[in-house]
């Protein structure tokens, strides 16, 4: 990346220690600059850094973790917002069971 963003991250709750977990590991990621929380349930992240890692980290923390908004700094006049589409992900799929096979007469074919 050649310029810095603005990123703002939804955390989506007020829990004192998921916010403070989300604060140190955003100061841990090379190329970040400023960290502002000063609003309920967001966390905006300034800096120049990967900003779809990031997202997979914080979702780690906290599960519905995603991404608001994306603003470039280009210029004085020329800061726009980009809006950022929510993606939703499946939960989880059923786990196969990896026992032993059972032996039976039927004959199975693939």
């Amino acid at each position: 990346m050649n310029c810095t963003e603005k990123v703002v991250f939804t955390l989506g709750t007020s829990d004192r220690k998921i916010r403070q977990k989300a604060m140190k590991l955003v100061c841990g990621v090379p190329g970040v600059t400023a960290i502002d929380v000063k609003e309920h349930g967001k966390l905006k992240v300034t800096g120049e850094f990967d900003k779809y890692p990031m997202t997979k980290k914080l979702r780690k923390i906290y599960e519905h973790a995603d991404i608001i908004a994306i603003a470039s700094d280009e210029g004085p006049g020329q800061n726009h917002s980009t809006p950022v589409p929510r993606v939703t992900w499946p939960k989880s799929y059923p786990r196969r069971n990896k026992g032993p096979m059972k032996k039976s007469d039927v004959c199975i074919i693939m």
